[in-house]
């Protein structure tokens, strides 16, 4: 078992340890986008939330957010244009561009993806103990900066022994 070294100063983070965070992080955002039973797959529906907090945006400025090619962002806008859920207005400053946004049923589907996503994460949290609950609330702003992307990719990460 090999350490990372973090910092000079740092704990150091075992090789156990960055597989069970990575596992930990990559079962939850599975289980969480798979709380749907609508039949929306997984890129609509990340597609469907990046424009919720975009729009409006262009279908190219979807592309490099979803970090996918723009002919597949058109074939999955086609997708949610059908399904009622986005809709395409030419772009008034540009007439040769168009801006996509949600549509009153977008945002409804929006709403319904969330808050099954809420119900699942509501249960979970309520058969953990409080002290369990507490210690993940106070994790959340190490959380939200180890997601944040304008962090330096240098930026240490400090684990803290039990």
């Amino acid at each position: 078992m090999s350490a990372l070294p973090v910092d000079a100063e740092g704990p150091q983070i075992v090789d156990d340890d960055l597989a069970r965070l990575r596992m930990a992080f990559g079962r939850i955002g599975r289980v969480l986008r798979q709380q749907t039973d609508d039949g929306l797959s997984y890129p609509l529906m990340s597609l469907l939330l990046s424009i919720f907090r975009t729009q409006p945006v262009s279908a190219g400025d979807l592309a490099a957010a979803e970090g996918v090619s723009p002919p597949s962002v058109t074939r999955s806008l086609n997708r949610l244009i059908q399904l009622g859920y986005v809709s395409r207005e030419t772009d008034p400053a540009d007439r040769r561009a168009a801006l996509i946004t949600l549509t009153p049923r977008g945002m409804q589907e929006r709403d319904l993806i969330l808050r099954r996503r809420e119900i699942w994460l509501t249960q979970h949290l309520g058969q953990l103990a409080d002290c369990d609950v507490v210690t993940l609330l106070n994790a959340l702003p190490v959380l939200e900066r180890l997601c944040d992307p304008a962090l330096p990719s240098q930026q240490a990460i400090y684990v803290v022994p039990e």
